[in-house]
């Protein structure tokens, strides 16, 4: 495994970009915010620290289709709805992992379907790991997964949430400010 410390994200897209079109398992260890509902909410900024791993590469219509066809027995034909990103894609076509947002093209995103979490979940708040209790807590303020049953789980994840990326026997580690520590860096300094 050879190991590269970046210091700017377009070095990631750069990488993500060079997985090409094979579908593939990466792993990652990831910072993202907790979506969840902020009225009465004492966690509200909570960070998430994971390591997962997943897929690129899936053909989501055909995901679909063979996941209706399961369910139901028949053959469907499957239409996708639009997004609020696209897909870069090569030169003779094919789409990459690598995600562009639509209204802003220096926003970049991996999209990957997950396929287990590897080890624990780690919850953060202002730079501080919450305890089970606090977890607990917090995790009534998330809501439910209204997925559809026949759709996939699939994650378009920002390149700033990438702390590391291990994919083809290369690990590139993130070495931009994490979520985490720059929650620590905007609390008010103790006196």
């Amino acid at each position: 495994m050879t190991t590269v410390k970046i210091q700017d994200k377009m070095e990631m897209v750069g990488f993500i970009r060079s997985i090409g079109t094979e579908c593939r398992f990466v792993s990652m260890v990831t910072e993202t915010e907790v979506k969840m509902r902020k009225t009465g909410n004492p966690f509200v900024g909570a960070v998430k620290r994971s390591r997962r791993n997943g897929l690129v590469n899936i053909n989501f219509v055909t995901a679909v289709e063979k996941r209706l066809k399961e369910l139901t027995g028949k053959a469907t034909e499957y239409v996708a709805g639009s997004t609020w990103y696209e897909h870069t894609m090569t030169e003779d076509g094919r789409p990459l992992p690598l995600c562009v947002h639509k209204k802003d093209n220096r926003k970049f995103y991996i999209q990957y379907f997950p396929h287990r979490t590897l080890g624990r979940n780690e919850y953060f708040l202002n730079g501080r790991r919450l305890t089970e209790t606090e977890v607990t807590q917090m995790k009534t303020f998330i809501t439910a997964d209204n997925r559809p049953e026949h759709k996939p789980a699939v994650i378009t994840l920002a390149m700033d949430s990438i702390r590391e990326l291990r994919a083809r026997k290369v690990a590139m580690l993130n070495d931009t400010v994490s979520k985490i520590a720059s929650h620590l860096s905007s609390q008010p300094a103790l006196v």
